[in-house]
């Protein structure tokens, strides 16, 4: 009987302030229960494991000491002592800007190149360097310097020999990264005004030469020859030309210390100096 009286005056009793707020506070949440619990097994799921994707590889780091690589699929690990670093291992292309590249010959060309690469040591190619793309560009565009400084224009016109060069040069660069070169080439090798001149030039004069030969041969005089190949003007002997520039240079001296001696400025004495080497080209042509 007295327990029956005991429960009865605690139902009578008004509740605490504290029980109402935790009973308000269950109120709110118990319909999102479900879904707290659910995403605090996924953070520990996912805390306790990675995901490596096709096509890609990675490479487990304990206490920042790379211990071994991962291969496509679910791996577990220990929380907040593994890190997990991931790479692609697929092959992929790499484009290096336009390059200007100067020959042996001092002819200067504008080149574009690609390399299709893949990568086949995970391990050497995140520790080995430390920024891979990059490096990569940097050696694409020393192996470009490299082959094409070596070539004349007869080699620079056959590309196979230039890709094969280059793939070769590049595969022997980047092996100690574990990149595998599997293609290397230029799309396109385009010499500059100057240069293209001066290819142009030589061409026609080999033609001349040749044009020239023949005539003499046939029993056409020198002069009436020179005049069928198309020559602007007569050709003249190194000697005469050389004798001519040493008589500019002699009267160039004089006039300019005759000229000081008056106390002409050196503007006008630079003048003077155009105007009697124009005078002197003059009667060369003559």
């Amino acid at each position: 009987m007295i327990a029956r009286r005991q429960r009865e005056e605690r139902k009578r009793r008004p509740p605490r302030p504290w029980i109402e707020v935790l009973r308000g506070i269950w109120d709110q949440i118990k319909d999102d229960l479900l879904l707290v619990i659910l995403a605090t097994m996924a953070a520990l799921l996912r805390a306790m494991g990675t995901t490596i994707r096709s096509g890609q590889t990675g490479l487990s780091f304990l206490c920042g000491h790379a211990r071994r690589e991962l291969q496509p699929g679910f791996h577990l690990l220990v929380p907040f002592l593994h890190r997990v670093r991931r790479m692609p291992t697929r092959s992929r292309t790499l484009d290096l800007p336009s390059q200007r590249v100067a020959t042996l010959q001092g002819l200067v060309y504008h080149v574009d190149a690609n390399l299709v690469y893949r990568v086949v040591d995970v391990r050497r190619a995140m520790i080995q360097v430390d920024e891979l793309e990059k490096g990569m560009i940097q050696m694409l565009g020393l192996g470009v310097q490299e082959v094409l400084r070596g070539s004349h224009a007869e080699e620079i016109r056959t590309s196979r020999v230039l890709d094969r060069a280059l793939a070769e040069n590049l595969a022997r660069r980047l092996e100690v990264w574990g990149v595998s070169v599997e293609r290397a080439g230029f799309p396109s090798i385009t010499p500059s005004p100057q240069s293209l001149r001066i290819t142009q030039l030589e061409q026609v004069t080999g033609e001349r030469r040749t044009t020239y030969g023949r005539l003499v041969e046939a029993g056409v005089p020198e002069r009436r020859a020179l005049a069928l190949v198309g020559t602007r003007s007569m050709p003249r002997g190194k000697t005469r030309a050389h004798r001519r520039l040493a008589r500019y240079r002699r009267r160039l001296h004089k006039l300019n210390g005759l000229l000081k001696q008056r106390g002409w400025s050196a503007v006008e004495i630079k003048q003077a100096g155009l105007s009697l080497r124009t005078r002197i080209i003059s009667r060369g042509r003559r």
